[in-house]
């Protein structure tokens, strides 16, 4: 008797275990894109041209200048690829970085500072 109140036990904390580990990996978060002009402090970064976006290997499609895109990715660890869209060109220059994303955090990235690779290329928020 006293041993299947152990196995019970056991039992019970590895289905709470595997709840915690799914919702962590199965959580929602917004991202948005910014494809916009934006100042940080003395410097200014400039839209000049669209991007095609990718995140997770999703394709995001093309995000124009002065727009921004909501995506909403699943799990804790991300990818961001952009690809600078150029008329003369077929492609132009492809920036890629890897960011992680906590329980309740969304995140604000800038492709113009994404671009000129820099850091402050994303804002993380807490949402309340």
């Amino acid at each position: 008797m006293r041993r299947n109140t152990i196995i019970r036990i056991a039992l019970i904390v590895l289905f709470i275990i595997i709840g915690i580990i799914l919702f962590v990996t199965g959580k929602e978060h917004k991202v948005f894109i910014d494809n916009k002009n934006i100042s940080i402090g003395d410097n200014t970064y400039l839209a000049n041209s669209p991007f095609r976006v990718w995140v997770d290997k999703k394709d995001i499609g093309i995000i124009e200048k002065g727009k921004r895109v909501l995506v909403k990715v699943v799990g804790v660890k991300h990818k961001i690829v952009a690809e600078e869209v150029r008329e003369n060109t077929s492609t132009g220059e492809e920036f890629e970085e890897e960011f992680t994303l906590k329980i309740n955090e969304s995140a604000i990235i800038s492709l113009p500072i994404l671009a000129k690779k820099e850091n402050g290329w994303i804002a993380i928020k807490t949402n309340e």
